[in-house]
């Protein structure tokens, strides 16, 4: 059963939890584990691999999209899951990984806006409904 933790931000902006979804590799990295962000689309995705390049001044994080090299850091998905570890699993999506229970770790970035926010609210029902204690988080 994995860890579950969902990372609540107050900030509205559009970026906000793809900013803290970097935050939160870039630590991952740094502990040498291995982590994949889910995305919700291909726009998201693609932002997302933009800002883990410039999202902090001097930082990179060694990155990929899906199946690229056969040793990343982080690899961005976009709604389908690797087959490979199963260590942590960074959600961005709107909806829970259909395999999300394969992971050690689950986390969870809601933003403040009203559609992520509910969506948030929603998969934490559904984890509590299915047994799992998740944790929350609030981030100032």
């Amino acid at each position: 059963m994995p860890q579950i933790d969902f990372y609540v931000l107050q900030d509205t902006t559009a970026d906000a939890h793809l900013r803290y979804a970097c935050r939160l590799v870039e630590k991952a990295y740094t502990l040498g584990m291995q982590v994949y962000v889910r995305s919700a689309d291909e726009a998201m995705t693609d932002r997302l691999d933009e800002l883990l390049w410039v999202f902090r001044d001097q930082s990179f994080i060694p990155h990929q999209r899906e199946h690229d090299a056969a040793h990343p850091c982080a690899v961005i998905v976009n709604q389908t899951t690797p087959p490979k570890h199963r260590e942590i699993l960074i959600n961005l999506a709107l909806d829970a990984s259909p395999d999300y229970a394969d992971y050690d770790r689950l986390i969870e970035v809601i933003s403040a806006v009203s559609e992520i926010k509910q969506a948030g609210r929603e998969r934490f029902r559904q984890y509590t409904e299915q047994g799992h204690k998740p944790k929350h988080h609030a981030v100032s």
